[in-house]
């Protein structure tokens, strides 16, 4: 492996670039034990020990600290730690092994957000929004199975009110405007004819 350009960052810390492809972070003192400059080699034993000693380590703390702070979907907690330029195969296995704990489990985390969401959004939002956020459609059909108990009917009657629907006094573009409203918050359309009284 050829070290490319090496970058300071901030605290001390250094992005190591590749001749592979990648980068990875590593502070001063660690890059002047492997002796790393540019335009040397790293060779695949130091390779392995700043993997195993160091990166491996490092990544499964920043996993576990980014998990303190709020609950994430395994896609999520990848991206974040995409971001601190940690190799690939070492953000695999700081997922399993926060994963073997449970500290991620994207079927808990779809529960829980339709257990918070449901009286504001429709399934179909519920559904949109956390496959945004990595999960799976197995996993949130089952989710939305065991969680979900909103009486669309009465969202849609509560949107409605908020909005200041009187079907007597508006006109049709008004109508139209605020049927609009409710078609993209992901209700059906007859659900929402319905409750309209068209």
């Amino acid at each position: 492996m050829h070290i490319t350009k090496i970058v300071p960052e901030k605290k001390g810390r250094l992005l190591i670039y590749t001749d592979k492809g990648g980068a990875f972070p590593l502070y001063k003192k660690e890059a002047a034990l492997f002796q790393i400059e540019e335009g040397r080699d790293l060779s695949d034993e130091d390779w392995e020990k700043i993997c195993g000693e160091i990166l491996q380590k490092r990544v499964i703390r920043r996993a576990m600290y980014l998990l303190q702070q709020k609950d994430y979907t395994e896609s999520q907690l990848s991206r974040k730690l995409k971001m601190g330029n940690y190799p690939q195969e070492l953000i695999d296995t700081a997922l399993e092994y926060v994963k073997s704990f449970h500290y991620i489990d994207d079927f808990r985390y779809a529960c829980t957000y339709i257990r918070c969401h449901q009286e504001e959004k429709s399934r179909l939002q519920l559904t949109v929004s956390l496959q945004k956020r990595g999960v799976s459609r197995e996993l949130i059909d089952r989710a939305l199975e065991e969680e979900y108990e909103s009486d669309e009917a009465a969202l849609i009657r509560k949107l409605l009110q908020k909005k200041n629907y009187d079907a007597d006094r508006m006109d049709q573009k008004e109508k139209f405007r605020i049927y609009q409203y409710l078609m993209r918050r992901g209700f059906s359309g007859s659900a929402v004819r319905s409750q309209m009284g068209l």
